[in-house]
């Protein structure tokens, strides 16, 4: 009978020092369950992104940067219109700040911006469309150019069709000889003017329009803009002036038409 109760307490000893290692196991285990987890996540941020090197421009502002898991952690402040570089893509659309709305989905970025990469919401950068650019003069032989940038957000259509998301490009200025970059106020007689904030050109399923021409005469600068309707063709012109900093345009001179030989012969 000592026997059996001087084993006990050694029993009793043992089964406590196994739950202690079962415990210790299952800590143990859930670290590493926790680690790979996080590796895991860091591993599918790094793999959603692909190669995209495209020349783009951050207008001014406040703007939020993100880090591998799309979390944000900062915000630039952009005091002047910027050109920067971009390099990688998301292959998938996101929405941000708790955002259901789809029109408003958009791609993060990769970007280099004063010597340092960032991640960016595809809403606040806008890709250079290098093939509509156009360079000019002024009467006093000073270099110019114009070109449209557009952002990442969802535009007009998508895999599926026809989006019902609006689909515009803001247009930009640049002053060659100090590299200084200046939007367009949106025209006064502009029928959306009051909610969006430059001059753009719009390309949705509505119309498609492109800049044909570009004129200075006694320092106003005037766009001559050709559109493609679902049915017909139309032509205006897009009047600002550099005395007012661009800040003062107006359209005028709008023509409608049907013929596709005329759209064509505006060059």
């Amino acid at each position: 009978m000592k026997k059996t109760l001087l084993l006990l307490p050694a029993l009793f000893i043992m089964s406590c020092g196994s739950k202690t290692e079962s415990n210790s196991d299952k800590i143990s285990q859930i670290k590493t369950d926790t680690s790979n987890n996080l590796q895991e996540k860091k591993e599918v941020a790094k793999t959603n992104f692909e190669k995209y090197s495209k020349e783009g421009i951050l207008l001014i502002g406040s703007i939020k940067f993100f880090d591998e898991n799309f979390k944000e952690i900062g915000k630039l402040e952009i005091d002047e219109i910027s050109k920067v570089q971009i390099s990688e893509k998301s292959i998938t659309l996101f929405n941000i700040d708790k955002s259901k709305d789809y029109c408003l989905k958009s791609n993060f970025l990769k970007i280099g911006y004063k010597q340092k990469e960032y991640i960016l919401f595809g809403q606040d950068v806008y890709e250079i469309n290098k093939a509509e650019k156009i360079d000019f003069q002024n009467e006093k032989n000073k270099a110019f150019s114009i070109f449209p940038i557009t952002n990442f957000e969802m535009g007009a259509s998508d895999d599926n069709g026809l989006t019902g998301c609006d689909d515009f490009s803001y247009l930009i200025l640049l002053d060659k000889k100090n590299e200084k970059y200046s939007t367009i106020t949106a025209p006064k007689n502009q029928e959306n003017n009051s909610t969006i904030k430059f001059a753009n050109l719009v390309h949705d399923d509505g119309s498609f329009e492109k800049i044909y021409n570009v004129k200075v005469i006694n320092d106003s600068l005037i766009l001559g803009i050709k559109v493609s309707y679902q049915e017909g063709y139309g032509s205006y012109n897009l009047k600002s002036s550099f005395k007012d900093n661009l800040e003062n345009s107006i359209i005028a001179n709008q023509n409608r038409f049907d013929e596709e030989t005329k759209y064509k012969e505006l060059k």
